[in-house]
């Protein structure tokens, strides 16, 4: 590491225990901001699962590449990466949840869309789903339950 920064991801020398940041500072005109910082899930992954997840990206998701970078097998790099998930999803419940949408998880699809009353229109949908809030599979459920709604017998 350049100079004399200190790595953000050790552990308390003296119990072990998380390190959390209290002070913010601006190299360019020295602002400092002092105050209690919240930490995203990332924070939790250690550097060898840091590296694992750069890799990841470099090979841009492709296992048989990360391999060959790595010098693993496929089964290791599966592992790793269903580890890697499963810890993220314990920081996150937002992560867990759009995670088990994207694999097809019942449980999940209706969570954040639960959050929309049983008789939004469509419009509320719509904007539910440009802002993020729900997939585009809940959009799709939540309007036809609508439509279903509007046409008793159709």
């Amino acid at each position: 590491m350049p100079g004399n920064k200190i790595d953000a991801n050790i552990r308390c020398p003296s119990c072990n225990g998380q390190l959390f940041p209290k002070l913010l500072v601006c190299d360019s005109c020295g602002l400092k901001v002092e105050g209690e910082f919240v930490l995203n899930e990332f924070d939790s992954l250690t550097p060898d699962e840091l590296h694992f997840l750069r890799v990841f990206v470099q090979c841009e998701g492709r296992i048989r590449d990360m391999e060959a970078a790595l010098g693993v097998s496929y089964p290791t790099v599966k592992g790793l990466l269903a580890s890697i998930k499963d810890k993220l999803s314990q920081r996150s419940p937002r992560f867990a949840a759009s995670a088990q949408q994207r694999e097809g998880g019942e449980e999940a699809a209706g969570s954040d869309a639960s959050n929309l009353r049983a008789d939004a229109s469509a419009d509320e949908i719509l904007d539910e789903l440009e802002s993020g809030h729900i997939s585009y599979k809940d959009a799709v459920r939540l309007l036809r339950l609508a439509r279903k709604k509007e046409r008793p017998n159709g």
